[in-house]
């Protein structure tokens, strides 16, 4: 990434709350219906004040309770959360959170605000950035597989 990506904020293509959330209470039944119907591949955990606790995304589901045979109606969330949470802040640019994404491969970042959920940026969310971004450039146009992208618009 080159240009405005280290001055646009990711405040700007995330998606604001109210983001999926779950508490560690909830069973992965519970979050897997509601990961399915909103059409998303996590959930932050969060505490009755909105503070991050950790995520849950499908992988958890499938390595952690699928493969491992334990039962989604009575598996807690907090069984399965990944703890070592990585966020960012607001006005990060999107360029650094490109860089954090790339670093600790992953593709969810929970944006946090004075330790309170504030929304999310998923690697989707910058590809689609980019994507719009460049679609009318000249160079890439002449690359034949941008035109095939094109297509799927």
């Amino acid at each position: 990434m080159e240009g405005n990506e280290k001055s646009t904020q990711v405040q700007i293509l995330m998606t604001s709350i109210p983001v999926q959330t779950a508490t560690s209470e909830d069973t992965v039944e519970a979050i897997s219906n509601k990961m399915k119907e909103n059409q998303v591949g996590s959930v932050v955990v969060v505490n009755e004040k909105n503070h991050p606790l950790g995520i849950v995304t499908e992988r958890d589901i499938i390595r952690k309770v699928i493969a491992d045979g334990k039962d989604p109606k009575t598996t807690k969330v907090d069984d399965i959360k990944t703890t070592s949470l990585i966020t960012i802040d607001p006005e990060t640019n999107l360029y650094d959170a490109a860089l954090i994404m790339t670093k600790y491969r992953i593709r969810r970042l929970p944006v946090v605000k004075d330790n309170t959920l504030y929304g999310i940026i998923t690697s989707d969310d910058l590809v689609r950035y980019l994507y719009e971004k460049n679609k009318k450039d000249p160079m890439l146009s002449a690359m034949g597989r941008f035109k095939e992208i094109e297509e799927l618009d």
